[in-house]
């Protein structure tokens, strides 16, 4: 009887834990160079556009920035002028490419 309540725990844990980690939302890393940023002054910028290899550009909103205090927004207007890579974690939230991270690229080696 024992086994089987315990047993039956255990099925009840897994489950839970694969509930759990299926609510972890995904990210996602976009590396390129910033070509606009929409901003009504340093400290209240909105959202950026990010230009990737092969030519497509991503829209990414900073409402959900995390590490704002790291990678001070306003700092994507000096990107847009000196054309250095960033690199973006994000997700997709039902369409909407939230920033979460953002950090300068590293160098590719050999350069």
């Amino acid at each position: 009887m024992r086994i089987r309540a315990l047993a039956g725990l255990v099925v009840v844990l897994v489950v839970l834990a694969a509930g759990a980690i299926a609510l972890v939302p995904r990210t996602s890393t976009a590396i390129g160079v910033v070509v606009a940023v929409d901003a009504r002054s340093l400290t209240d910028v909105r959202s950026f556009t990010l230009r990737v290899a092969g030519g497509e550009t991503l829209v990414f909103s900073l409402a959900k920035l995390e590490n704002g205090a790291e990678f001070p927004p306003g700092h994507l207007g000096e990107h847009v002028g000196s054309g250095e890579p960033i690199e973006v974690t994000y997700r997709n939230d039902d369409g909407t490419l939230n920033a979460i991270r953002i950090s300068d690229a590293a160098e590719p080696s050999g350069s």
